[in-house]
């Protein structure tokens, strides 16, 4: 009966993602599987008969997967170039770590145990949870089924493993953190209106000279209110609207005076606001401050809202696609700034054809060059190439009249859409393999390898931010990358509220998917 999913591939591939959707919505303890539902739904799908393999559509997968890495690329190039000179010896700490891991996994899997290196290095990209490295030792040995045996395998103990240490390092309450005092931003945002009640100069208000405290609108005593451009002084009877973090804005407040009875911004007769959203190409890649609100309109940015994140606006925050911008402007002139920056939903969801398909097609290129030493052949392949070729262009925001970056939405979707794919053909092709290899002694065989890889692959990577004086929570954030889960980061941002989790996990995640990419290539020479 199993034979109908031969003759009717497609009905088979997205039967599995419907199902394996479905699983990952599923929790387990403090997590869900999300998209690796896929995967086991398609494993399980594969094991009923052996000819859906060869039924499904070659090619499948490698584009599922180039759309997945080339948009992860697009969004963490930025962080990674920006975080690059100031996190350099974490950085190199992860790299050691993950060339140590690859060489206990390849010693005592291939040595100890006499599993071969297609197994192991499947095994490897399970643990660290890479899809792009799966694909990068499917590529490079002669049955792409034994990756994918070692990586359902891997996939889970990586997760379980990788929670354990997170709620570890949480529950650690004197972690000594000599070099990362502070997040530098605020986990959340709020807006009170403030009572002047003595002469001070804007400058002078803690925090506002580090743009942690931003002033909205400002009312003088004997005036209407106003957009806050190029305040100066603040004199008695004077109310000022204060946007920042919680306890920036409480230090501000008491500096000044008193929280106001009434809050100025209920009043919208002189001063309006609104999010508006960025949809205008001309202005993606640009700064606040390059947007020039104030000269044209009188107006000024207070908050962006990208994604599920508020950032405190300032004149140095790059702007991009899908940006929601709270603007504080003259109430007539709201329509002017509405136009200029777009404001369209129907173009939220666009993508530019010209920008994408040269991107990907640049990023197969440099995949193609190879490397040979010995008996391995190194190269960036379908899986790393349009990777780092995402993380550049994503780092350029564009180039002349091409805007290389998506709006958050079209990346999301573009992003969920590949990995789908990819790991419901995965799955499918490798079910009978998994079925054979799994469920025996060679099966715990190979399960004991990892764990004691991934212990060894964790323990390290946090000794190594431990050593180099990382916060509590950038630790987390930085074994979150690392492992390159996205459940695990969503963990680590439940047992703590600071912006250096996601931080360090833009910090490392890129990065680590490269380096286990090279080290799955060795493995499998094995």
């Amino acid at each position: 009966m199993w034979q109908f999913f031969a003759d009717n591939p497609w009905v088979a591939v997205f039967a599995v993602i419907t199902l394996g959707a479905l699983l990952g919505m599923v929790r387990f303890g403090p997590v869900r599987l999300g998209a690796a539902g896929v995967l086991f739904v398609g494993l399980l799908v594969g094991a009923l008969d052996e000819d859906i393999a060869a039924a499904v559509p070659a090619g499948v997968s490698a584009l599922g997967l180039a759309l997945y890495v080339y948009t992860v690329g697009l969004e963490s190039g930025p962080a990674f170039f920006r975080e690059l000179r100031g996190q350099l010896p974490v950085m190199a700490g992860a790299v050691v770590a993950l060339a140590v891991t690859a060489a206990v996994v390849g010693f005592v899997g291939h040595r100890g145990f006499g599993i071969a290196g297609p197994f192991l290095a499947g095994g490897y990209a399970g643990i660290g949870t890479t899809t792009p490295g799966l694909a990068a030792a499917q590529d490079a040995s002669e049955d792409p089924t034994q990756p994918a045996v070692g990586y359902a395998i891997g996939y889970p103990l990586a997760v379980v493993i990788t929670i354990v240490f997170v709620s570890a390092i949480a529950a650690r309450r004197h972690w000594t953190a000599r070099r990362d005092p502070g997040s530098g931003l605020p986990a959340t945002l709020v807006t009170r209106t403030v009572q002047v009640a003595r002469d001070l100069r804007w400058a002078d208000v803690p925090g506002a000279a580090a743009h942690r405290v931003l002033a909205s609108e400002y009312r003088p005593a004997d005036g209407v209110t106003r957009v806050a451009r190029e305040l100066d002084r603040l004199s008695p009877g004077d109310q000022v609207v204060l946007v920042g973090g919680d306890e920036d804005v409480r230090a501000a407040t008491d500096a000044l005076g008193s929280t106001a009875p009434r809050h100025l911004l209920d009043d919208r007769s002189a001063v309006d606001y609104r999010r508006v959203l960025l949809t205008n190409p001309d202005l993606a890649g640009h700064t606040v401050g390059e947007l020039g609100l104030g000269e044209k309109y009188g107006a000024l940015v207070s908050r962006v809202r990208r994604g599920d994140f508020d950032m405190l606006a300032h004149d140095d925050l790059l702007l991009q696609l899908d940006d929601r911008v709270r603007v504080v402007m003259p109430r007539e002139r709201t329509g002017e700034v509405t136009r200029y920056l777009g404001d369209t939903e129907a173009e939220v969801s666009e993508v530019s054809a010209v920008s994408l398909g040269l991107g990907l097609t640049l990023g197969f290129l440099i995949g193609i060059p190879s490397l040979t030493l010995g008996s391995t052949t190194l190269a960036l392949g379908t899986g790393a190439g349009p990777l780092v070729m995402g993380m550049v262009l994503g780092w350029r925001r564009r180039t002349g009249p091409l805007v290389w970056t998506l709006p958050t939405r079209a990346n999301l979707t573009l992003r969920q859409i590949g990995l789908l794919l990819f790991l419901a053909v995965v799955g499918l092709t490798s079910g009978y393999s998994f079925r054979e290899n799994a469920f025996s002694l060679f099966g715990l065989k190979l399960a004991a390898v990892l764990a004691i890889g991934a212990v060894v692959s964790y323990a390290l990577l946090v000794l190594v931010a431990k050593a180099l004086g990382q916060s509590r929570e950038r630790t987390m954030g930085l074994l979150s990358g690392y492992v390159g889960n996205p459940a695990i980061v969503a963990y680590a941002n439940s047992r703590a509220s600071d912006s250096r989790i996601n931080n360090g996990y833009s910090t490392l995640f890129a990065l680590a998917i490269l380096v286990k990419i090279v080290c799955i290539q060795l493995i499998v020479g094995l």
